[in-house]
């Protein structure tokens, strides 16, 4: 079983210019989910300023970051109240066999990760910093124990409706999944470089590349998996489970230094 709003099939006619019109509408999306919220996080400083707490990139990432992720939750609420699209959520509690799917993409993922981390230090480029990253320097326990509570009821949960339940949703109608898939992926990852941007690193460099292919491969695994069990929850788990991890181990790596 399937849930969407307006109950939309997942089978549409195809002709070049739907395909087209589909890309387009899936490229307004992506961007519409890193620059604006890049704009929030951007005015929120300004705010901070005026109440003399400038600067402080703990209160920023707080603030800012919730505003911004709650904005690309509501431009995918907003677009699928618009133009319905598909949205595979048959139960909220995976079965067994999800729960497999569960168990493999959070191991396929970190096994990437971790060849791409053997990677950046293999040509000896400089690990990036994000936005997490660079606001829990001074703060670490409060930034990524906030962080680790966002991870799995807030950034999981609405990035994955958003990029796999609306975007890769709305190109599938048109595309099939394999296109919608890298399409989306590409976009997730370019999502996030307002993340290094903000966090101080050389957007340049090659290990804001690495960091990006890790997070575009991730994004990968997440749509083939939502594909193939046609439900979001799953997704929804992997993700919030591999943030709060990587939070997690973030947390003890700067508790240990």
């Amino acid at each position: 079983m399937s849930t969407s709003t307006h109950n939309q099939s997942d089978v549409q006619p195809r002709t070049a210019d739907s395909q087209r019109r589909a890309i387009l509408v899936a490229l307004g999306l992506l961007f519409a989910a890193a620059i604006p919220p890049l704009a929030l996080v951007e005015g929120f400083k300004l705010v901070q300023t005026q109440f003399g707490y400038g600067g402080d990139l703990a209160i920023t990432y707080i603030g800012g970051g919730l505003l911004a992720t709650i904005a690309i939750g509501l431009i995918g609420v907003a677009y699928h109240r618009v133009r319905p699209v598909t949205v595979h959520v048959p139960r909220w509690l995976p079965t067994l066999r999800e729960s497999g799917w569960i168990v493999a993409g959070i191991v396929i993922s970190f096994v990437a990760a971790i060849l791409i981390g053997i990677g950046i230090q293999s040509l000896n480029a400089i690990p990036p910093t994000h936005f997490a990253a660079a606001a829990a320097a001074e703060r670490p326990v409060l930034i990524y124990g906030l962080a680790i509570v966002a991870a799995l009821f807030i950034i999981g949960p609405i990035e994955e409706y958003f990029y796999r339940g609306i975007v890769q949703g709305r190109l599938r109608e048109q595309m099939g999944p394999v296109a919608a898939i890298s399409i989306v992926s590409v976009g997730f990852a370019l999502g996030h470089v307002p993340s290094y941007w903000i966090g101080g690193s050389d957007l340049l460099s090659l290990g804001v590349f690495f960091a990006l292919l890790s997070i575009a491969v991730t994004s990968v695994v997440l749509g083939a998996i939502y594909e193939r069990t046609q439900n979001l929850v799953v997704v929804i788990v992997i993700h919030s489970l591999i943030n709060a991890i990587s939070f997690s181990l973030a947390l003890v790596a700067a508790l240990g230094a």
